[in-house]
């Protein structure tokens, strides 16, 4: 059965650049940056979704600062297609020390860890790096 999920993702800006992290599509070969967030669970609304995945991801506070939009997703990951609507939202550590880190150890489960990092803004929007979901960019011209 095919499944439309619901996600909720936040962006972190520091002096024109954005807390992302890169992913490898490893049928494709091809790869892309993506901001911190998840899968909405039952019962949850987005906000307490992305308060909830910055916690178990990254174990950081955020407060969030603005809702930018819902945005509906349809790409291919893996050789799948996927649908998804994305709740996009501008948030801010409670924590500033976070902002002096170069790189930010995180988890998506037990066996999947990645990096974030702090990515100029300008390599998105001079298509030099590639953002998910491609809505992002509207939002990063107004940075």
């Amino acid at each position: 059965m095919v499944i439309i999920q619901c996600v909720s993702h936040g962006l972190v800006v520091k002096n024109s650049q954005i807390l992302v992290y890169k992913v490898v599509d490893k049928v494709s070969n091809k790869s892309f940056y993506r901001s911190i967030g998840g899968h909405v669970e039952f019962g949850e609304d987005s906000a307490q979704t992305l308060r909830r995945e910055f916690k178990e991801e990254i174990n950081r506070d955020i407060l969030i600062t603005k809702k930018l939009g819902i945005y509906e997703n349809i790409f291919s990951y893996k050789g799948e297609k996927s649908h998804e609507y994305v709740s996009l939202y501008m948030v801010e550590f409670e924590d500033q020390s976070v902002y002096d880190m170069k790189e930010i150890v995180g988890n998506e489960g037990p066996f999947r860890q990645f990096i974030a990092s702090w990515i100029p803004i300008n390599k998105f929007l001079n298509n030099e790096e590639i953002i998910f979901p491609e809505q992002t960019l509207i939002h990063l011209k107004n940075v």
